[in-house]
């Protein structure tokens, strides 16, 4: 097993090498995000309700962690995750040209930045498709299993920001631990 581990580390410092050789920084200062994820699929429901089918979104920028990737053939689809949800990105060879060749770079659990217009997939899956990509942060590490997630209970408390990539639900959990806490020391204060 740890050779396993060894082997996906030294693959993702390969493609870091070909990010580079390429010209492309993989952890650039900036990125102009202009809508989270949640934001980018409220935003096309509202223009679906006006344009109806076949309706497309004036371009948006997200931003997100690669959650799974699919490749087929001239066309990838992967799962943008960021602290709002989870948004589908398409990519063809046709849009992104030179720019798809960074699919062979990508990993799971990379940053990425995506330029273009949200529509509605044929299975109805709210979706950017992608005219621009932008490598936000190359993930030497790998994110623990999908199927399987993160099982051991001692791993889970000992390294909390895996327990919270893999199960999003455990974020909830934190949010109204805090909301608790914030409202039993505003409720003491006033005492």
């Amino acid at each position: 097993m740890p050779e396993r581990g060894e082997d996906l580390l030294r693959s993702r410092q390969d493609k870091l090498a070909q990010l580079r050789q390429r010209g492309i920084d993989p952890y650039p200062p900036r990125y102009n995000r202009t809508s989270t994820t949640q934001d980018a699929a409220a935003l096309f429901e509202d223009v679906e309700k006006q344009q109806g089918e076949d309706a497309r979104t004036s371009p948006v920028s997200v931003a997100g962690r690669i959650m799974s990737l699919r490749t087929m053939g001239k066309a990838a689809f992967l799962d943008l995750r960021d602290g709002t949800g989870k948004l589908q990105a398409h990519l063809r060879s046709d849009l992104l040209q030179e720019q798809f060749q960074l699919v062979r770079e990508l990993d799971i659990g990379d940053f990425l930045g995506v330029d273009g217009v949200v529509f509605r997939t044929r299975r109805g899956e709210i979706t950017v498709e992608a005219q621009q990509l932008t490598v936000l942060a190359k993930s030497l590490r790998p994110l623990p299993e999908k199927w399987h997630g993160l099982k051991d209970v001692e791993q889970r408390y000992r390294q909390r920001y895996l327990d919270l990539i893999s199960n999003p639900e455990v974020k909830e959990v934190f949010v109204h631990r805090s909301k608790i806490i914030n409202a039993i020391r505003a409720f003491l204060d006033q005492r």
